[in-house]
């Protein structure tokens, strides 16, 4: 499956050292040059090496080609950079079928859905990951406390809990 990557989920995910798990989660991993020139705005960031590497090895960069579709998710008043990973994995799902999204914001992610686009974020990736046995229950909830309690991610008391009771159904099907 290919994975077309917003700017949160790989901030976000180096920010826990968990962005290793992208590239072992899908085939292919695409962004935008807007994507890359905001996560990479700042080289002073601790993960900025981290967030640099991704480029030179797994992360690969594509343009969406229908500009007037990207002109009008910006009309929706989204981020540009999120304009244009929608676009893209509009065009990639249409060429190839298989791919999803990874992004975290929620109005973007609406939009992802009226477009038919499959989405994920960045706390689908680590339950993602999990499920595939690439990371233990335990390092998905040091994960999963990190990235609530270390970083600027915010999410509802009742989307953690939603999501520890997954971390733990998990477990019960391996044990």
């Amino acid at each position: 499956m290919i994975g077309i990557i917003n700017a949160s989920p790989l901030i976000y995910l180096s920010k826990i050292g968990a962005l290793s798990l992208i590239p072992k989660l899908f085939t292919e991993c695409y962004t935008t040059l807007i994507i890359k020139k905001e996560v990479l705005s700042d080289d002073n960031v601790a993960e900025f090496t981290v967030l640099k590497d991704s480029f030179s090895s797994w992360l690969l960069l594509k343009e969406p080609i229908n500009r007037q579709l990207v002109d009008r998710l910006e009309e929706l008043h989204i981020h540009t950079g999120e304009a244009s990973v929608l676009a893209l994995a509009k065009e990639l799902q249409d060429n190839t079928g298989e791919s999803i999204i990874i992004i975290d914001d929620l109005a973007a992610r609406e939009i992802a859905r009226t477009l038919g686009l499959k989405v994920t974020g960045t706390l689908g990736v680590l339950i993602k990951a999990t499920r595939l046995k690439f990371i233990g229950i335990e390092k998905c909830k040091n994960f999963l406390h990190h990235l609530v309690e270390n970083t600027t991610f915010r999410i509802s008391s009742a989307l953690y809990s939603k999501i520890l009771k997954e971390i733990e159904k998990i477990y019960n099907l391996f044990n």
